[in-house]
């Protein structure tokens, strides 16, 4: 007969625990203590999702009471990226060169301001995908969330107390050029509200593997969470 594996939570420290279906008590490997594992609590109990192993371009860091995941941004997706910045930011120096040489009227110059500007985003989250980093740190007391070198939108820090249940979303965007998916890391607060951790991530293995660390580090059992990714 195979041998089946679900999640607990310990009624002692509240910390997700792996048991078999076929055990009889257990003991939670963060506070200790010994319980007797009921037929009651094992048919409530959730299946354990398969780990997800450490992804490509992300590590982990610890030091003294602080741990801390580091995911790199650079993916092929980048490199032609980098080539069309390049032609399109050729482009706009060359017109405004010829603009400005030549005493050319206003409207020269104020009609591709909305393509500079395209210009401009375009080469910064360039420069953003091959140099940049995120950080996710959990403290005791703490979670935050940065990007390095180079500012981003989406910096955040939230109180550890607050977090009730982590979970991943998947986000579709259609276009003329096909279809992307995305993927959200996302949190249940104690109050019920719903708060955005992470978004733009990559893959779901880089989703899920952020999840699942906050939540061992944290101690917090994995529980559904509707429209989540992976149930």
């Amino acid at each position: 007969m195979n041998t089946h594996w679900v999640t607990l939570s310990c009624p002692s420290c509240g910390a997700a625990v792996s048991v078999s279906d076929e055990a009889s008590r257990y003991r939670c490997e963060y506070c200790g203590n010994e319980h007797v594992l009921s037929p009651s609590a094992l048919a409530a109990a959730q299946p354990i999702r398969p780990r997800i192993p450490v992804p490509a371009m992300v590590r982990i860091e610890k030091e003294g009471k602080s741990a801390r995941i580091v995911q790199r941004w650079f993916s092929v997706k980048y490199i032609p990226m980098a080539f069309f910045s390049v032609a399109w930011d050729s482009f706009l120096c060359f017109w405004y060169g010829m603009a400005l040489g030549n005493h050319a009227p206003w409207i020269f110059i104020i009609f591709p301001i909305a393509h500079l500007a395209v210009g401009i985003g375009l080469t910064y989250s360039t420069l953003c995908g091959f140099l940049n980093r995120t950080v996710l740190e959990v403290t005791p007391e703490e979670l935050s969330v940065w990007f390095e070198p180079l500012p981003w939108l989406g910096e955040k820090t939230v109180p550890v107390r607050q977090l009730k249940q982590l979970y991943c979303v998947e986000k579709t965007q259609r276009s003329e050029n096909g279809t992307n998916h995305q993927y959200k890391l996302m949190a249940v607060t104690q109050d019920g509200h719903q708060m955005e951790l992470l978004s733009t991530l990559d893959t779901p293995d880089i989703a899920l593997f952020f999840e699942q660390q906050i939540e061992d580090w944290l101690k917090i059992p994995d529980r559904p969470v509707a429209g989540e990714l992976g149930r």
